[in-house]
């Protein structure tokens, strides 16, 4: 699974495409070597929050879930992430030939652009940057006290709900044939993903982006509705994810 910290990217490869086919080898790998944290282990899920050091919100759907299986497979224990600038910004600094998590974001030329979240791990200074964090960190943890259940094996539905624990605080629970059955569903997605042409792939299956936008979607409308049902007031989600685009966009490195 090192691989897939440390691919050799194309020119034709460096677009919007890229980081979908890298979040898909990460899923496929996480499921075959059993690592991954959305598949019960022992019965057991174990929801986590990672959130973006710069606006002290949990990070959305389609950052979130190679960030997490990354997080597990490097043994990483920090639950905020940064980018590079971010870091230098806070007088920290990446050690040498580390790789981050990269994602997407489009700039202000309407263009796809990339960059990368760093751990507290693979900084000079973890402590200082923990400190820094704990200081930032804003993602409301309204259900701490509440339980989620993954009724269904559809990938948005299994992801959408255990998204919606990592960000809230919520435990989460699915039977052993929902789990199953989800991953049958997710490695289909993922190994579409990863065919090398448009005419090898399924189109009948969906993409990973429109599916990761999708639990999205799902996550901060099951968290929005459990809130309401329990009587708690929040800022509404857009107003959150439009200032949050806003900061990480004048902060992000393009590469």
């Amino acid at each position: 699974m090192s691989d897939t910290q440390n691919l050799n990217v194309s020119n034709k490869d460096w677009n919007g495409a890229y980081v979908p086919k890298h979040t898909a080898k990460l899923i496929k790998a996480g499921i075959e070597n059993g690592t991954a944290p959305f598949i019960p282990n022992n019965g057991q899920l174990n929801p986590s929050l990672i959130f973006n050091v710069n606006t002290g919100h949990a990070l959305e759907a389609k950052d979130l879930i190679p960030v997490i299986l990354t997080k597990v497979e490097k043994g990483y224990e920090s639950n905020a992430v940064g980018t590079f600038s971010t870091m230098n910004k806070i007088g920290n600094s990446v050690k040498e030939n580390e790789k981050g998590v990269f994602y997407n974001f489009k700039g202000s030329d309407g263009e796809y652009h990339h960059s990368a979240y760093f751990f507290g791990e693979q900084l000079e200074n973890p402590a200082a940057f923990a400190e820094h964090a704990s200081k930032n960190f804003k993602q409301a943890q309204n259900l701490s006290k509440e339980t989620l259940v993954i009724a269904s094996p559809e990938v948005s539905e299994y992801l959408g709900t255990y998204v919606a624990a990592c960000k809230s605080g919520a435990k989460v629970e699915v039977t052993p044939e929902i789990a199953e059955q989800f991953k049958t569903n997710i490695l289909a997605v993922a190994e579409n993903e990863l065919k090398r042409t448009n005419a090898e792939k399924n189109p009948q299956i969906p993409t990973l982006s429109n599916l990761l936008f999708e639990v999205e979607k799902k996550s901060s409308a099951i968290v929005k509705n459990r809130e309401k049902e329990l009587g708690i007031e929040t800022k509404p989600q857009h107003q959150v994810k439009k200032q949050e685009r806003k900061q990480e966009r004048s902060q992000s490195m393009s590469f």
